[in-house]
């Protein structure tokens, strides 16, 4: 009975684990320019510090810095070498 409880607690756990605690769906990451009525949010660059670079993980990090500076558009300037950076700007159209 109490190893039941463990392995329920563990896989309640676990499928809590995989859900993302923000949503970046509403940020926008592209190279095209905003339009004239956005307002630029500043700038905002991403690094890996590994060379083995998990973009997907990279792109969440460029949108989390994007929400913390109350962004909703990101115009990518430069991917570093092999992908391991993002630099780009910040834009709040909406």
């Amino acid at each position: 009975m109490r190893n039941t409880c463990y392995i329920i607690l563990i896989l309640a756990l676990s499928g809590c684990a995989s859900k993302p605690f923000i949503d970046h769906d509403d940020i926008k990451v592209t190279r095209d320019e905003p339009s004239k009525s956005c307002k630029d949010m500043g700038a905002i660059e991403v690094r890996s510090i590994s060379l083995k670079v998990d973009e997907k993980k990279l792109l969440e990090e460029l949108k989390t810095e994007a929400r913390k500076k109350g962004a909703d558009y990101v115009k990518v300037d430069t991917l570093g070498a092999q992908n391991t950076a993002i630099r780009g700007q910040a834009y709040n159209c909406n």
